[in-house]
């Protein structure tokens, strides 16, 4: 109702090892709420979690369609994206890696033995775009249809899969005695999700005029580009590093 993407206490960093303390009367919601939630999904890390947890996310970034998970070698996920990739003409979809420990991973698909967030933009909180409501249908019918097939023996063929491995996040210039932002993300920039960065190129426009320019020593590629939600974050985007996955055929007799 608020139209607010984070409320006080984000619900699934309470799915971390971090959030798992018992809860009180006084504890928010949204730690209750994951408490349950990993009850009834899991427990997290557990033979008992569900084979599969597809999480739901809209971004206000220019991402297109992205699995974001928390392995670079899970071939479920990996055939999965494969398949999107194939199927899905009109929308790009990209695999994310965030290279962080399972336990201290934070969102609900880390919940399940394979689990991804499928993140799609851009879309403003509390807005409905009827070509991203489209695209994110889509996605889900297609995950869907592929674990049908797996799930009767259907032998997926291997391949190779794209996968960019989150580096660092970078924050908005800031004035260094209050910390107000000082530069909006440069217009060259903006809108450019996943096009790769090279040193020297714009990235901030300071409300002075003044263009500053990424400094990293090596190209990478820049997504969740201006994320609203992530002002408060201190992050103005994210870089990652892409590089190719092998991934072999998979059929379900040869998991179990």
């Amino acid at each position: 109702e608020s139209c607010q993407y984070t409320i006080i206490f984000h619900c699934m960093a309470a799915l971390s090892e971090r959030g798992s303390a018992p809860v009180s009367e006084t504890s928010p919601y949204e730690m209750v709420r994951s408490q349950e939630l990993n009850a009834l999904l899991g427990p997290k890390a557990s033979m008992q979690a569900v084979d599969l947890l597809c999480d739901l996310h809209n971004t206000t970034a220019n991402t297109g369609l992205c699995l974001i998970t928390y392995s670079d070698r899970d071939w479920i996920c990996l055939h999965i994206c494969k398949h999107l990739q194939r199927e899905m003409a009109s929308t790009p979809v990209r695999y994310v890696h965030f290279d962080i420990p399972l336990n201290e991973a934070y969102s609900l698909d880390s919940v399940g033995k394979h689990g991804f967030a499928m993140e799609i933009g851009p879309q403003p909180h509390g807005v409905v775009r009827s070509v991203i409501f489209s695209a994110m249908q889509e996605g889900v019918q297609l995950m869907m249809d592929w674990i049908c097939q797996f799930n009767s023996g259907t032998l997926f063929e291997g391949g190779w899969v794209d996968v960019y491995t989150m580096v660092k996040n970078i924050d908005y210039p800031r004035d260094s005695e209050t910390h107000v932002i000082t530069a909006a993300v440069h217009p060259d920039l903006q809108d450019r999700d996943f096009c790769l960065l090279h040193p020297g190129d714009p990235m901030f426009l300071c409300f002075s005029g003044e263009t500053l320019r990424y400094r990293g020593k090596e190209a990478l590629y820049p997504f969740f580009i201006n994320e609203g939600a992530y002002y408060e974050k201190g992050v103005a985007l994210s870089l990652a590093r892409k590089r190719r996955v092998q991934i072999p055929s998979v059929r379900s007799e040869t998991l179990r």
